[in-house]
């Protein structure tokens, strides 16, 4: 059957706006402030001609977009200059994204992003407004293509019953252990370091003015507020996006819904994940907390994989084997071995780390020479915190073979705990690392590389006996 061609529906131009103005906000916002001492006239003139030409780009795209339902095939046309026609066959779509805002739900609309398994950036078509029932009847056309290309008495796996949500005390510490805020604040020193130059400098002269009459305290106190604004609204936002998350697993595949004004729906296939990943920072770790996250294969851009999948922001320490275990079931977490770091291991990681931290300080001491008292700071200060990740470093270092299908490893990244459970069929090579100093000595690191979205993740452990090297080794190649 073929449908006729679509458009979206107009609330599709609401998106385009919406999207456009999030790219320009900051650059404009900046550009305002360096204009403030000239025209009036200029500086209206400005912002209403950037509005019509928004405007007038969203209203081109929205026409120029048009989707089709084919019999093997959906077929999208888009393009206000250069015509674009993108054909997407239903047997490679790998997953179907949708996003609800909740000022859509009365009108039974949804945002499609639609993934394929080819290695584009993102997702390979985006459907902004459609209606709910869209992704019901892709599904189906999957389906059916399916069962064409499969034998018929094939059997498959039906909805398996698991089924886990996290608790509103649970979303309350994941948020407000976040150090997301510090993404902000690097984001607008960011888009400000690339606009500085464009700002007067009566604007500096003034700003340096106000700081002086208020004083140093004033001014600590004010710098504070601006981090406490940045760490609230991070907190609103987490506990918005990740409200009533809900996880299903069904068909081989793994599902999420979550989200407060954005419901967001999608699915995993369980045969893309490369490997699972456990994450608690040192505050969450004491509260006995833990972030579960899979490593897959993806369109996504490589900033995008470096961030993994979440599927469960958040989960007591003490339910994360019975969570593996519900969902993950191939992984034997009762056969897991913790070994005990060797005391060399703690050796080469506070050496290695003393020699930079010694050299960073000299390097401080010869800028900053006349202020004493702040090198003095600046050592004792770095010395502990280095130190200290140099030594939790060593004492999470460790690997085991749970048995002839995963992998068990630990390592540390500054203050982050990391656990990984990953399989042998998703590891693509192990290699072991060994300089002459340590081959003398007997120690190695290992390094482990998998598919994640376009590109590869590698997984390092270091300074460990090269006897445990060599079974991981002998056991890849068996």
């Amino acid at each position: 059957m073929i449908s006729k061609a679509h458009r979206l529906h107009p609330a599709a131009i609401l998106f385009y706006l919406y999207k456009e103005l999030k790219s320009i906000i900051l650059p404009l916002f900046f550009m305002l402030i360096a204009l403030l001492n000239g025209s009036v006239i200029i500086m209206l003139l400005t912002i209403i001609g950037l509005i019509m030409i928004v405007i007038t780009h969203c209203l081109l795209k929205y026409f120029t977009f048009n989707y089709q339902l084919l019999d093997h095939e959906i077929l999208v046309r888009s393009g206000i200059f250069v015509k674009k026609v993108n054909h997407v066959p239903y047997d490679r779509i790998q997953n179907i994204t949708s996003n609800q805002w909740f000022f859509l739900k009365p009108f039974g609309l949804e945002e499609l992003e639609i993934e394929t398994a080819g290695h584009s950036e993102g997702p390979e078509v985006s459907l902004a407004a459609v209606s709910v029932k869209l992704k019901d009847e892709l599904n189906r056309y999957r389906s059916e293509v399916d069962t064409e290309d499969k034998p018929k008495n094939v059997s498959r796996e039906t909805f398996s019953g698991e089924s886990y949500s996290i608790t509103w005390r649970e979303l309350l510490k994941f948020s407000l252990t976040s150090p997301a805020f510090l993404s902000g604040l690097l984001a607008v020193l960011a888009v400000y370091g690339k606009i500085q130059n464009g700002i007067s400098k009566k604007f500096y002269e003034l700003a340096a003015n106000k700081m002086q009459h208020l004083g140093i305290i004033l001014t600590i106190v004010g710098l504070f507020l601006v981090m406490l604004i940045f760490y609230i609204v991070s907190v609103v936002v987490l506990i918005a996006k990740y409200y009533h998350f809900n996880l299903v697993k069904y068909d081989n595949k793994l599902q999420m819904k979550y989200g407060l004004f954005k419901t967001k729906k999608t699915s995993i296939s369980t045969g893309r994940v490369q490997a699972i990943v456990i994450k608690q920072t040192l505050l969450r770790r004491l509260l006995k907390i833990a972030t579960v996250k899979l490593v897959i294969i993806s369109n996504s851009k490589k900033e995008d994989t470096e961030k993994d999948i979440i599927i469960m922001p958040v989960i007591e320490s003490a339910q994360i084997d019975k969570f593996l275990n519900r969902f993950f079931p191939d992984i034997s977490t009762y056969k897991v071995k913790i070994k005990e770091p060797s005391p060399k291991t703690y050796y080469y990681d506070l050496r290695n780390t003393l020699i930079f931290t010694v050299i960073l300080n000299i390097i401080f001491g010869m800028l900053f020479y006349k202020i004493f008292w702040l090198v003095i700071i600046f050592a004792l200060v770095s010395l502990v915190f280095f130190m200290a990740s140099a030594y939790l470093k060593a004492r999470r270092s460790n690997l085991s073979i749970i048995d002839n299908k995963y992998l068990y490893l630990t390592n540390n990244h500054l203050f982050t705990k990391n656990t990984y459970f990953v399989p042998k069929s998703s590891i693509q090579i192990v290699e072991r690392r060994q300089s002459i100093w340590l081959e003398k000595n007997f120690f190695a690191h290992l390094r482990i590389s998998c598919r994640s979205g376009v590109g590869e993740r590698v997984i390092m452990v270091k300074y460990l006996s090269v006897d445990w090297i060599d079974e991981v080794v002998g056991w890849y190649k068996s």
